[in-house]
Order: C-alpha cells, then structure tokens, then sequence
C-alpha cells in the first residue's frame, strides 16, 4: 500500500453514495477499502465537511470514521485565510446552490498541511476546488480515479 493522504471532499462522498450504493452487496468491497482508508489515516477530510453530508445513509455510515474528519486547528485556520486571501470569492461560490457549501477553502487547508491528494468532483472553475488546488501545488484528482487508484 502506498503512502497517499487523501483528502476528500463532500461531493465525492455524496457521489460515492449514489453511484456505488452502501446498500448493495455488488459495492461492498469499495465502501470496505473507503473505510480500510478512514481508519488508516489514508482518507480524510475537513470537520468543515462533514456537516455537509446530508444523506440519512452517508450519515449513518460516516458517523463511524467521524475522527477522520479533522478539527480546525492552528495551522489550517492559517492556511485557510491564505486560501482565503487569493480567493476571496470561494466561499459565496456556490450561494445560488441548492446546498450551499462553505467547507471548501477549509478542505483545501486541511490538504496544504497534510500534504494530501484532494478527491472531488467539482467543476474546473476559477474559485472551485480544482484550481484553487493547483494554485497551491495540491493534487486534485476525482471520485471515478480514486476509485480506480484504492482498488488497484
């Protein structure tokens, strides 16, 4: 195994869960290796994050890994208003969204200090995850390639 830090954000977990539904038997060996991740320190994620995952069966099956889902301390606030300071509009990006999400600068944060590979399935836009990622030399990858690369 390598020694990879994911770092996933909430619509790829939201994704994961409608395309590889936790309640089917066919899926069970991916959400078995999400949760090998999650309990490896391999998978993680902004506390930011977490509260944005809706769904009553993400949320039943999240609550066990809730420790992967890392407080805000020193160093990533810090980091936050760096990400903050070269993308003031970040957090009001998605305001005409059904569900609107703050979590992301705090999700790259929380990559910039661990050094991890940011999982999402967010769009290539100016202030969305992807770039604001590549502007911090983080890699992005999406749900469809994490999926390929944990089940090697």
């Amino acid at each position: 195994m390598n020694n990879k830090i994911y770092v996933i954000d909430a619509c790829a977990l939201i994704d994961a869960s409608k395309h590889y539904p936790l309640d089917m038997d066919a899926f069970k060996n991916v959400w078995e290796k999400i949760s090998e991740l999650f309990e490896n320190g391999m998978l993680i994620s902004s506390s930011e994050i977490y509260d944005e995952l809706k769904d009553k069966d993400l949320q039943k099956w999240i609550s066990k890994h809730k420790k992967c889902f890392v407080s805000l301390n020193e160093n990533i606030q810090d980091q936050v208003k760096q990400v903050l300071k070269q993308f003031p509009n970040m957090i009001n990006l998605n305001k005409n969204k059904k569900s609107s999400s703050n979590g992301d600068p705090f999700l790259v944060a929380t990559a910039i200090v661990c050094k991890g590979i940011v999982v999402t399935n967010e769009g290539k836009g100016s202030n969305q995850i992807p770039a604001v990622s590549n502007y911090f030399n983080i890699k992005t990858i999406n749900l469809d390639q994490f999926i390929r690369e944990i089940m090697k």
